[in-house]
């Protein structure tokens, strides 16, 4: 445009023209405006264009951060549009409960809600709809191994969108943790009560005990005067004194007295061993580990058992000599009862079936390499491999309805492999018996406590 200018101006100073060199003037001030309009349009676009390349940049950054989040959260993330359907699921529901997320894409959450969790599921699920704000409730979801999992929902509906974004996270283990902490509350607050009756019952039993010994010196040693006496009197005396024993039945007292004596003795025994092993296994447990006879903690918790075990199985204790273990003899009186009582209830399942099998409990100590081993074997109906794998589970059990809690082993688990360290393996025979193997180490890993 400039070239064309100079040259027409060249032209015009050839043949000099005042109108027309002055409109050529105007020409080129216009020129130079429309030329600056154009500069300054161009530099808008251009601007226009770097910032519209930085908002799909940063667009792009935020959908990467997001994306990223998406994928490597720990979390259960899921989108699902108002039928309960995912439309998107991360890959956390592969890692916590073994479900392909592209393979959830389009089915329903309903089917992998707990049956008695459904109600409430679509109780939260309206809710949430309705009240347009963020809620917070739990259900049981079903792992791809067909256990179920306790999970904590956080979850909004996005009218606009028509859909629910929903946060799950695994608390399963929280759960049975706080079933455990409430336990031991539990436990905690029977053994203060055991310990006070213990208390009570020891004193009457001291006395009735007592009493017993002078009863039954009393007994032989009226026996030794009547013997002396009837040596000492005449033979018509002694007459009327042996049908006056006739009368009476003496033989007869004579044989039984002593036996009711000493049953009676044998009795106050097992009282006064039932009430020391209640006052034993109630004292709680300190801080951290302290040297304990274990022989000695089997055999309470042999005592306290007897009530369960007695109409179901013969318990035979082999205990070795072995040496005092760092431990929390509490907790494992705890995890010696349980393993009988459940050695006791194997047994009777297997029984029901099978009323010749045998009955029997075995207990064992023995030193193995670095750490004590306390085997509890039973003949009971055995354990599956299939269910093995899962019975140190929280909440799992085999038992009926009402039977059985599921809490008993998991507690096992935590009490030799959390707090003490050790180890457990289980031996099982369908149809023949289990055996439970604790390894507890003799010595006590440093810094190691009840809080472990």
């Amino acid at each position: 445009m400039r070239a064309l200018l100079d040259e027409l101006e060249a032209l015009l100073r050839e043949t000099p023209s005042a109108p027309a060199l002055a409109l050529f003037d105007r020409l080129r001030e216009s020129c130079a405006r429309t030329e600056a309009h154009l500069i300054e349009a161009g530099n808008q676009l251009l601007e226009r264009d770097a910032m519209q390349l930085v908002e799909a940049a940063t667009r792009d950054l935020v959908q990467s951060e997001r994306d990223a989040f998406f994928k490597t959260s720990c979390d259960l993330l899921c989108v699902l549009d108002d039928r309960l359907c995912f439309t998107q699921a991360n890959p956390s529901w592969q890692t916590t409960l073994g479900h392909d997320p592209s393979r959830l894409l389009g089915t329903t959450l309903v089917k992998l809600i707990h049956p008695d969790d459904l109600e409430r599921s679509h109780e939260m699920a309206a809710r949430v709809m309705a009240e347009l704000r963020v809620s917070e409730f739990e259900l049981r979801v079903a792992a791809s191994g067909g256990d179920w999992r306790w999970i904590s929902w956080t979850a909004t509906w996005d009218p606009e969108r028509q859909r629910y974004f929903g946060i799950g996270r695994d608390v399963t283990e929280q759960r049975a943790l706080a079933k455990e902490v409430a336990q031991a509350q539990k436990l905690e607050a029977i053994g203060q009560l055991a310990a006070g009756v213990a208390h009570e019952i020891n004193t009457p039993v001291q006395f009735v005990g007592d009493n017993l010994v002078f009863i039954t010196d009393a007994w032989r040693d009226t026996m030794g005067y009547l013997d002396a006496l009837e040596t000492a009197l005449g033979s018509e005396q002694r007459e009327a004194l042996q049908l006056r024993a006739q009368a009476i039945d003496l033989d007869y007292l004579k044989r039984e007295v002593p036996t009711s004596l000493s049953d009676g003795h044998d009795g106050l025994q097992r009282v006064a061993e039932l009430v020391r092993a209640l006052k034993e296994f109630s004292h709680q447990d300190g801080g951290s580990l302290e040297p304990a006879d274990v022989n000695a903690i089997i055999q309470r918790s042999a005592v306290l058992s007897r009530g369960e075990l007695k109409h179901l199985a013969e318990l035979e204790l082999r205990l070795e000599d072995v040496p005092r273990v760092p431990c929390l003899p509490n907790a494992l009186g705890q995890v010696m009862l349980n393993l009988l009582v459940n050695a006791a209830h194997a047994i009777e399942e297997r029984s029901a079936r099978q009323r010749d099998c045998p009955r029997r409990i075995v207990v064992q100590t023995r030193v193995v390499g670095s750490d004590l081993a306390i085997s509890v074997s039973d003949t009971g109906q055995g354990i599956p491999p299939a269910v093995q794998e899962r019975i140190f589970e929280p909440f799992f059990t085999t038992k009926p309805m009402g039977k059985g809690t599921g809490q008993g082993l998991s507690l096992v688990r935590a009490v030799i492999t959390q707090r003490h360290k050790g180890r457990i393996s289980v031996e099982s025979t369908v149809g023949q018996g289990t055996t439970f193997t604790l390894f507890i180490p003799l010595l006590a890993t440093p810094g190691l406590s009840e809080a472990a």
